[in-house]
């Protein structure tokens, strides 16, 4: 009887471990940390998750070297490999393409480029020259079949070029776009051998996508344009090509006429299937129709703004909106589409000609060392598209007697929101950020799926915060923990550039840059990487 209720009591004693280990998981916990000694300004690191496969990190350790190193999935280091780079090249960017990825090098006002494809198995690395069109904006880099295509504009006008591995000479690929038109996003149909080219067009007070289907040899074989009602314009749109087939246009909308201090005001989101010679759906969904948009308000200004709302829908109108939309890629789940999307503005501070010398750890990989990084903010105006009637930061340089300094992008909230396989609206839910900067325009928040939980992450400061939602429902409200450096004695000082990316299983992946001291072993400069459990 008493070694029947030990093992019942050990048994008790074992699902209490069992779910307090569910419970530290599932808050967030720190599995382990790797950390890299920087020197700061000179030094810069570029992170590329590989699923279990492990992580890639990419060093510019000098002018004219880098370094590739592979972690596996428990941040044990698998390979690491050095290369040259040409005087002054920094990475314009990378793509991923199965077990290769290629990294591309430039230098502003260089007619010089290089990419180098990089084998994650066993690191093995292949550098490809050519010469390109002198300052040429690149905005997109992907590579389909040994084929590199190159996206961006030269002298205020759309370039699309194909740069092929075995012969290294770059071709100009279609254009014939009538108005003022930026590329929006490439895509590859694998099915039919077609890449996906998807423009922002604006013609007269019009807005709207255009979309072109080429094959291999250069040649439009299908166009096709989304266009939305005549009040509204279509501000940015990303095209997709699902696991099935599908094709899906997202993106925000915004009234024609409506566009504050010359910049892209969005009032809703848009989701458009346009698998053939003509969208089959354009749905458009203003922010005054979600549930849940404007829970980041405090309470007295959300009854305030829901006020407004019902009194204008009251009249058949609608409350006319002034956000500023960053949309992510959408994701496919049972028989919904998941969207997220982050609202954000620019901020500005008056510099009284004092310079700006950025970040103490330097900007991340890419031009503009020692400031914001001029590829962001051709990414901002170019994902806003159309030159002229986008905000650019650049025209602030000089305001009345002081100098207006462009001072990064603030995050108020994220926004997730379920589709129907008609592009109806079926749930939203919102997560509010917490003073929360960038100098890049980037997506800040992460999500995975599990049954019908949604866990919605971002890194900031060195602190983790989280929220689950079900559909219109929270099912755990926002948390936050210190990501640990796993070091007695440790106290972080300042954090900056962190970010998170979904890894594999139940595990994240989280970096940045950090000035540590220890009362013991004095202070310290590295770039992290936590590998933490939720």
């Amino acid at each position: 009887m008493e070694i029947r209720k030990s093992k019942k009591f050990l048994l008790q004693i074992c699902f209490l471990i069992i779910a307090f280990l569910s419970v530290v998981q599932l808050n967030g916990q720190s599995v382990r940390r790797i950390e890299i000694p920087t020197r700061g300004e000179d030094q810069s690191f570029q992170v590329i998750t590989l699923g279990e496969e492990g992580v890639l990190v990419l060093t510019k350790t000098g002018k004219l070297s880098f370094n590739i190193t592979k972690y596996d999935a428990q941040l044990q280091q698998a390979w690491s490999a050095n290369g040259e780079l040409e005087e002054n090249q920094s990475m314009v960017d990378f793509h991923r393409d199965g077990r290769d990825v290629y990294f591309l090098f430039s230098k502003y006002n260089s007619d010089l480029y290089q990419i180098i494809k990089v084998s994650t198995g066993i690191g093995i690395m292949q550098k490809f020259f050519f010469e390109n069109i002198r300052r040429f904006e690149v905005s997109e880099f992907k590579v389909y079949n040994d084929v590199a295509y190159l996206a961006g504009m030269v002298k205020e006008e759309p370039v699309l070029m194909s740069v092929n591995f075995s012969k290294m000479q770059p071709r100009i690929l279609a254009g014939g776009i009538k108005g003022t038109a930026s590329i929006s996003s490439l895509d590859y149909d694998d099915a039919n051998g077609l890449l996906i080219v998807s423009y922002s067009v604006k013609k007269g007070r019009s807005s709207y996508m255009a979309v072109k289907r080429i094959n291999p040899n250069g040649k439009i074989v299908e166009q096709l344009t989304v266009e939305p009602e005549e009040d509204y314009g279509l501000l940015t749109g990303k095209l997709f090509s699902l696991n099935d087939g599908t094709q899906l246009m997202i993106g925000n909308y915004g009234f024609k006429g409506y566009q504050s201090n010359g910049g892209p005001m969005s009032q809703g989101l848009y989701i458009s299937k346009v698998d053939g010679e003509t969208p089959e759906y354009l749905k458009m969904h203003s922010f005054t129709d979600f549930k849940n948009f404007f829970k980041f308000l405090p309470p007295k200004q959300q009854e305030k703004i829901e006020k407004k709302i019902k009194k204008k829908k009251g009249k058949g109108d609608d409350l006319k909106l002034n956000y500023r939309v960053l949309v992510h890629d959408i994701i496919k789940k049972d028989n919904q589409y998941i969207l997220v999307a982050e609202v954000f503005y620019p901020e500005f501070r008056t510099n009284n000609n004092y310079p700006y010398y950025g970040s103490a750890f330097g900007s991340p990989f890419g031009f503009g060392y020692g400031g914001y990084n001029s590829l962001s903010m051709l990414r901002y105006s170019r994902y806003y598209g159309l030159n002229s009637w986008a905000w650019n930061p650049w025209m602030y340089s000089n305001y009345g007697s002081n100098n207006q300094q462009f001072d990064g992008f603030k995050y108020t909230h994220a926004v997730v929101a379920g589709f129907d396989l008609n592009g109806k609206l079926i749930w939203d839910n919102s997560f509010s950020f917490d003073n929360v900067k960038s100098m890049e325009l980037k997506e800040k928040v992460k999500i995975h799926s599990e049954g019908d939980d949604i866990s919605l992450v971002y890194s900031n400061k060195g602190k983790l915060a989280s929220k689950i939602v079900r559909g219109n429902d929270v099912v755990e409200g926002t948390k936050t923990i210190d990501i640990d450096t796993q070091k007695e004695g440790d106290k972080v000082r300042d954090t900056a550039t962190d970010d998170i990316e979904y890894w594999h299983q139940n595990y994240y992946l989280a970096w940045g840059y950090q000035r540590i001291a220890n009362r013991t072993e004095g202070s310290r400069r590295v770039f992290y990487l936590n590998k933490i459990a939720f």
